[in-house]
């Protein structure tokens, strides 16, 4: 096994422990991609699709995610509210491969490096997949989110 699929199997575990204890789904797509439903304050849900691959040299790819049309960050399938959920409708946080404009031109932040990311200042001790989710969760349900892009 190599290195991403050793930690990704290890790290998947605690997260479906972690979802098991929650109203949330969980489930692993193809090799290290998984799906996860989350709640919102006001009782929406709000999916992801989360590909893992060069995990953990390169953090996660946190995509919103359809799953009636498996289409991904589409504005209707996204949160807003917050710097966290970001305009461009990327998360922003260095454990989102999506937030790195050398990654993805939407993303936000051309001042970070994939090499760096687990030390980040902003990563705010993010450095697992069930603490990615966790945080995604809380955000989900504070004050700050105010619904769907549109």
């Amino acid at each position: 096994m190599t290195v991403t699929e050793l930690v990704f199997a290890e790290q998947f575990e605690h997260l479906r422990e972690i979802v098991a204890a929650r109203n949330w789904e969980l489930e692993q797509a193809d090799g290290s991609s998984f799906i996860l439903r989350l709640q919102a304050r006001d009782n929406s849900y709000f999916w992801l699709k989360v590909e893992c691959n060069d995990y953990p040299a390169q953090p996660p790819a946190w995509h919103w995610y359809n799953p009636d049309t498996g289409a991904l960050d589409q504005p209707p399938d996204t949160p807003r509210g917050s710097n966290f959920f970001h305009g461009s409708g990327r998360i922003c946080a260095p454990w989102n491969r999506l937030a790195y404009s050398s990654y993805d031109p939407n993303g936000p932040h051309g001042d970070w490096q994939f090499a760096n990311w687990i030390t980040n200042a902003k990563t705010a001790s993010c450095t697992t997949l069930a603490a990615m989710a966790l945080r995604l969760a809380v955000e989900l349900h504070s004050t700050r989110f105010r619904g769907r892009m549109n």
